[in-house]
């Protein structure tokens, strides 16, 4: 049991005393991602061989959740606690990786997320509030401050309140650097703003905060402030790197600069103000440290840099082709690839391609031994030019049984152009390509020697305008016909014609009483002035004349029931008897029916009869006599 209970106070104890002496700075992002909804985001540098990841059995020092605490600034009033968990973890790139080899550099960056609702009710005052973090212990070889091992860190960052839409600045990932002894020094710690403020940049003091080695984690209790570190003699926030040339920071772009020949290892703390129409909104600080060395007086031969062999300055290429950065590989050699002043993660390689546009520089070193690098000059990448591309066409729509013609308009050479429909290809190489069908078309021009593009397009669409009308029908002489078209989509209708000429209507409903067979058209133009035809033939036939009594007595005088000038004309007849039973029935008329049923002749009287035709139905009755 003594074993037990003695292990468990061991574990707390190292829980207790776990320093963040492997921890180089940081800075603190606050992230608006709804109407109240923050994401606090905790950056942290790490120097790999002090860092010591926990495990079940050891308590290590990278903690796996931190707490920050916003607070009031008009009384420093706590409001709300943040818990932040570990999520990732990637290397700094150093450019000259025999000296970081050397020096055992290997800078990592840690990053914690958590999220927090802010009210607008609560986070009303105007004065703005603030987040801290504050944890100990600080690296004990520094060399600007006063016992640095029993110094803590505080990461700060002051918000508006939430009424003022706003996300803070966020500082841009920093390169792997160090500093060579009496040689300029320039390194970037601009940072971006999704807002477009205004930022201004300053070097500041660093804060030590109210922990320390027997307190390591800050907590919730509310402070009057932050203690600042103490400087070592000599040293002050105008000099906090000593040197010729004492570090200093761009106020407007971030980069700072120092020309020190004070060998040791320095802190600072980077401050970024941001404005809006003039008025100071917010800020974030970056704690910092950057190591000044002896470097080997011994400097490679700047690298230069080439595109197809030749040497540039500049350079224009479009997403679609990219652009090759090329210089001389050798076995000595190390490089580290540069857009706009910050590594390129992986860029190590003796030729880059340019994907972005920015300032591309090639930083070159000795790959077994630490002396100085040196640099390329700046070669400036942009996109090139976007080629002319239009679609020129007489009209937008096809008209049934029409073609279009697509023409790539104030083209001198057609060999780089692509025709597509649809996404897929169409034509290639021609100035121009005829269609038959609707659909998206799309016109692509490259020009062949930067890869730049143009594009156009145009949909095309099919008028669907239709009229119909019957194929024919039948009259009567003296009788007349309405003729109704079917149009869809009636919508689309702007102009309809019968014809032939002697009829002019426009009235889609026509009725008509020819005296002999006619033709009949009907022309209907749409809106998109597409027309379309349909005609039906009317048939005059004469009037036939049903008899109204017959005699099947074999005399040879009106022996059969005739229907004078049928023509054709009729359909079906059929007979009945008094009953309503079917006597006789013939499809068309060309037997007259004789007075017989089943062979046996009828008996005198009246029988109902109906008669279809192609103009109309008659129903009747017929006299038998004998």
């Amino acid at each position: 049991m003594f074993k037990y209970i003695s292990g468990i106070v061991l574990v707390l104890f190292c829980l207790v005393q776990a320093s963040a002496n492997h921890m180089v700075g940081g800075e603190i992002q606050m992230h608006r991602t709804g109407s109240a909804n923050f994401e606090i985001k905790l950056i942290q540098f790490w120097e790999r061989k002090n860092l010591v990841n926990p495990t079940p059995s050891t308590a290590g020092n990278r903690d796996v959740t931190v707490d920050l605490y916003i607070y009031r600034k008009r009384d420093n009033k706590l409001m709300d606690k943040v818990v932040a968990r570990y999520r990732s973890t990637k290397s700094i790139e150093y450019q000259n990786k025999a000296c970081a080899t050397y020096r055992s550099m290997e800078t990592l960056i840690g990053v914690y997320t958590g999220i927090v609702s802010l009210p607008s009710a609560r986070y009303n005052d105007t004065d703005g509030y603030y987040i801290a973090w504050e944890r100990c212990c600080r690296n004990d070889d520094i060399n600007n401050i006063v016992e640095p091992g029993d110094n803590g860190m505080v990461f700060y960052l002051e918000f508006p309140p939430v009424s003022t839409i706003n996300s803070s600045p966020d500082f841009l990932a920093p390169n792997g650097e160090y500093i060579c002894a009496g040689r300029n020094f320039s390194m970037n710690m601009s940072a971006e703003d999704a807002d477009g403020d205004k930022l201004r940049y300053s070097l500041v003091t660093p804060m030590k905060g109210h922990t320390n080695p027997s307190f390591t984690i800050g907590d919730d209790t509310e402070k009057s402030g932050y203690p600042l570190v103490n400087w070592q003699p000599g040293i002050s926030v105008s000099n906090m790197i000593p040197g010729p040339s004492p570090l200093t920071i761009d106020e407007n772009t971030g980069v700072i600069s120092v020309r020190s020949n004070q060998l040791g290892l320095y802190v600072f703390t980077v401050q970024c103000e941001e404005f809006r129409n003039g008025r100071k909104i917010g800020l974030v600080r970056r704690d910092f440290q950057l190591l000044v060395i002896d470097c080997n007086s011994q400097t490679p031969e700047p690298p230069i840099v080439t595109v197809n062999g030749e040497l540039t300055t500049a350079v224009k290429f479009c997403p679609q082709k990219l652009v090759e950065l090329k210089t001389s590989a050798g076995t000595d050699w190390s490089y580290q690839w540069q857009l706009n002043g910050f590594n390129i993660p992986g860029a190590t390689g003796a030729t880059l391609m340019v994907k972005d546009t920015g300032q591309y520089m090639v930083v070159k070193s000795f790959k077994t031994k630490c002396t100085r690098d040196t640099s390329s000059v700046t070669v400036y990448a942009t996109y090139g030019d976007p080629v002319p591309a239009k679609i020129d066409y007489e009209k937008s729509v096809l008209c049934p049984h029409d073609s279009i013609v697509l023409l790539a308009n104030a083209i001198q050479s057609f060999q780089n152009t692509i025709w597509t429909k649809n996404g897929e290809d169409l034509a290639r190489g021609t100035a121009s390509t005829t269609i038959t069908s609707a659909g998206l078309y799309h016109l692509t021009i490259q020009d062949s020697h930067t890869g730049c593009s143009g594009t156009d397009s145009v949909r095309i669409s099919e008028d669907v305008l239709t009229v119909d009308l019957p194929e024919a029908v039948t009259i009567q002489l003296g009788r007349s016909v309405t003729l109704v078209p079917v149009i869809k989509p009636l919508a689309d209708l702007s102009h309809l014609q019968w014809s032939p000429s002697a009829i002019l209507s426009e009235s889609p409903v026509l009725v008509v009483s020819p005296e002999v067979p006619t033709v009949y058209t009907v022309t209907v133009t749409s809106v998109n002035n597409c027309t379309s035809t349909a005609s039906t033939s009317v048939n005059v036939v004469d009037q036939f004349y049903v008899p109204n009594i017959f005699s099947p007595d074999g005399d040879g005088k009106n022996d059969t029931f005739q229907i004078s000038n049928i023509k054709d004309q009729i359909l079906s007849i059929s007979i009945y008897d008094r009953w309503g039973m079917l006597i006789f029935h013939s499809n068309g008329y060309e037997v007259p029916w004789n007075g017989d049923y089943n062979g046996q002749k009828v008996q005198p009287g009246s029988y109902p009869y109906i008669i279809r035709s192609k103009t109309a139905s008659y129903k009747g009755e017929i006299m038998v006599v004998r």
